[in-house]
């Protein structure tokens, strides 16, 4: 009887083992990724430089706040790259195509020789520092990818039908899906060559599909559908944006104050990545034989404790 246990014991751990190799692999494989880069923001700071407020209409009325990016990851695996912007609350009271229909997300990256100083369309009522030139502009809503560079044909934004929801011009190497709270884009790495030592700037909006450069428009009075203020808005240059990520020590209300603000930069420093490895580092093809070696060895001990009890 002591011998039939044995065996029935054997033979669950060698199931358990065999299931082991089978998924320890593929999901090292499924996050193969490492963080080179991530960036937090202040909670809550969705109001421009300090005064905007949302529109009357109830889909932003008691909702949290709608437009607050929270934090920027970048992942970094063998073929591509992840960036995961998280939002304190993603709703989607349009049915838009990725889960997200309020945000209206621009991503500028300078990470190669030459580029661009200026915005690749005005919508944003932004400016950017000498300093900051951009090679690549990716343009995110909740039905469409856009990427640009300083090179690309600019779209006519007032052509309705070029700003419809159903005509978008979505890069198909890029893709998109939200989590939760959390978009994330996902783009090989023959799109953008490299992160390092990039510089990037990060601003959020409200979408319009019909609004000047898809950015809501602002009101100095309540509005059912504008971002207002009770503070006098300048008639021209007052920035569409709600929120930003700003460097450490930086205020949100002091970037965006005045007529086009000029813009501060995130550093992209990708060194820090090498120095500290994270568990997944550690969990790379590379040490996948070492790691079902160990297994074994784990199998092995617990059948012999098992042998040596019952032999007893």
């Amino acid at each position: 009887m002591a011998l039939e246990d044995i065996k029935i014991k054997w033979q669950k751990i060698i199931i358990l083992f065999i299931i082991c190799l089978f998924i320890l692999p593929a999901a090292v494989r499924a996050e193969d990724y490492r963080v080179i880069f991530n960036h937090l923001d202040a909670a809550g700071d969705d109001y421009g430089p300090g005064d905007y407020q949302y529109p009357q209409n109830h889909i932003f009325q008691n909702k949290g706040h709608l437009f607050d990016l929270q934090a920027a990851t970048i992942f970094e695996s063998e073929s591509e790259y992840k960036i995961r912007f998280s939002f304190s609350n993603l709703t989607d009271p349009w049915g838009a195509e990725y889960g997200f229909s309020l945000p209206l997300l621009e991503i500028y990256l300078d990470n190669d020789q030459g580029g661009s100083n200026q915005l690749f369309h005005s919508g944003a009522n932004v400016s950017f520092n000498p300093d900051f030139k951009w090679n690549k502009f990716i343009k995110i809503s909740g039905w469409w990818i856009r990427v640009f560079n300083p090179n690309s044909q600019k779209e006519n934004i007032l052509n309705i039908n070029e700003l419809s929801l159903n005509e978008p011009g979505t890069n198909n190497n890029f893709t998109l899906n939200k989590v939760e709270n959390d978009i994330i884009l996902r783009m090989p790495k023959s799109e953008i060559n490299s992160f390092q030592n990039s510089k990037m700037i990060v601003l959020v909006g409200s979408f319009d599909p019909f609004g000047y450069d898809h950015f809501r428009s602002l009101s100095n009075s309540k509005s059912y559908w504008q971002i207002y203020s009770e503070i006098e808005i300048p008639a021209a240059g007052a920035p569409r944006v709600l929120d930003i990520l700003v460097p450490g020590g930086s205020s949100q209300r002091k970037v965006l104050a005045g007529k086009l603000p000029e813009l501060p930069h995130l550093e992209v420093d990708t060194d820090f990545a090498e120095s500290e490895p994270t568990i997944i580092d550690y969990l790379k093809p590379i040490n996948r034989i070492s790691l079902s070696i160990l297994f074994s060895y784990i199998v092995l001990i617990i059948f012999v404790i098992y042998k040596f009890k019952y032999n007893k």
